[in-house]
């Protein structure tokens, strides 16, 4: 369990330049990059990592938020088997007037965090790592084709799990990101999918929302489309000379589960060309949000209220 001192945190956010967080009134220590957003701990806090969510349009909106957030974890964790990482969340309106939504999650031990392992670790390792999350990716894809019409999606890139303890075979991993909810109901989004363009630099906001979001949404929900980025993600994380093996692994998985319809076996030509060009979008993706950002801040002059990643290796 967490305990977060809401008052330490509302001061926090008051205090926060989103823009460049390190010239803020409270410093962040930030934890990890993301795609989206990063992960960060305060000094009064030492022991939570938080994420803070772009404003909401109203109350309403980000009290939705907290909800989908609560069944989409519980979906996971019932239906799927996932250990998920406990997480409260918290709502604060800002002196902006702005409603604002932070998740909090115990701050992890960095070296039991997938990513960290990947590197540290030998291929035995590795297997082990590879083998449990593909099952739970795989457990998730059999709930997805239960005719009940509720699809969960999931990031399965290795860098969202944590994997505690050193002996074999290895406990099961607690996946932890779960601040964007891909939960669909016949269909229909459950997260209101405006949240993906609030930091979307307005000249290119139809773009992203005709082509760009529906493609990165859909591919969650793709369980070969998920295991392949689990693969493809080694590139990322500095072990290429691991993929083979990883691919061989994920393959006699889908193999050894022979859902229907089936599942093809993935391709080292395939999983290359998947990692160059998710590489290529999401750099882009990150460059058009900076040149935004200096644009508002430092040419017109204007609040810029996300947090950024910085520079992610690739």
């Amino acid at each position: 369990m967490i305990s977060v001192d809401e008052r330490v945190l509302a001061d926090f956010e008051n205090r926060l330049d989103p823009a460049y967080p390190e010239k803020s009134g409270i410093q962040p220590t930030i934890l990890g990059y993301g795609e989206i957003s990063s992960s960060f701990c305060i000094d009064q806090m030492p022991d939570i990592a938080f994420k803070r969510m772009p404003p909401f349009p109203g109350r309403d909106a980000a009290e939705e938020y907290r909800r989908i957030v609560d069944i989409y974890c519980r979906h996971l964790k019932e239906d799927c088997g996932v250990r998920v990482l406990h997480h409260t969340t918290h709502r604060i309106e800002n002196r902006f007037g702005e409603q604002i939504v932070y998740v909090a999650q115990p701050r992890l031990e960095a070296e039991t965090i997938g990513n960290i392992r990947l590197k540290q670790k030998d291929s035995h390792y590795m297997a082990e790592m590879v083998a449990r999350v593909a099952d739970r990716i795989l457990a998730v894809g059999s709930k997805n084709r239960d005719g009940s019409g509720l699809s969960i999606g999931i990031d399965g890139q290795i860098s969202n799990w944590c994997f505690p303890g050193e002996s074999f075979p290895l406990e099961e991993p607690l996946y932890f990101d779960i601040t964007t909810p891909l939960l669909r109901i016949d269909d229909a989004e459950q997260l209101d999918i405006r949240i993906f363009l609030k930091s979307t630099p307005p000249v290119l906001v139809w773009l992203v929302k005709w082509k760009f979001l529906k493609e990165v949404l859909d591919r969650y929900h793709d369980t070969r489309q998920v295991l392949m980025d689990l693969a493809a993600n080694f590139h990322k994380e500095g072990r290429p000379e691991m993929i083979d093996e990883a691919i061989a692994l994920i393959n006699e998985r889908i193999k050894r589960l022979a859902l229907e319809p089936p599942i093809a076996p993935l391709t080292r030509s395939e999983v290359d060309s998947y990692y160059k060009n998710d590489a290529f979008i999401w750099t882009l993706f990150l460059q058009l949000r900076k040149a935004d950002r200096f644009i508002r801040t430092r040419m017109l002059r204007r609040r810029y209220n996300f947090i950024l990643p910085g520079k992610i290796e690739r």
